[in-house]
């Protein structure tokens, strides 16, 4: 698969999983489904970040899938204690909110990195940057 399908596909993948909040699926469904999701973001911003180190793209387009792939680290390691913290001790104050907020917050920044990167390396593939 080319290179800037795999960048658009990260997009639509940080869309949907956005979309997956486990509250608006079935419990059943939906958790298992976000976190295969969130695992395959991880995953594709991490490749998508190796193949982009190695071309001769812009800096600034490798420097910003670097920080979406570390942005995905950290959503896992938040989603992670999300969960913990909801499951384990639900009764605790604040958080829940603080983790529920930074994993929404996280995820909203993926979708915008992954866009600029996308859109970007489609333009420079095209040579429609200005010289």
């Amino acid at each position: 698969m080319p290179l800037w399908k795999k960048l658009y596909a990260t997009v639509w993948l940080a869309f949907f999983s956005c979309v997956l909040i486990p509250r608006w699926i079935v419990p059943v469904v939906g958790l298992p489904l976000h976190i295969l999701v969130g695992l395959g973001m991880l995953w594709i911003t991490q490749l998508n970040m190796r193949q982009l180190a190695v071309l001769r793209v812009p800096d600034r387009l490798k420097r910003i899938s670097k920080v979406t792939a570390g942005f995905a680290i950290f959503q896992i390691i938040c989603g992670l204690a999300l969960g913990a913290a909801t499951h384990f001790w639900p009764g605790l104050p604040v958080v829940s909110t603080v983790l529920r907020g930074a994993h929404v917050v996280c995820a909203l920044t993926i979708l915008a990195q992954a866009s600029s990167v996308a859109t970007a390396y489609d333009m420079w593939e095209e040579k429609e940057f200005g010289s």
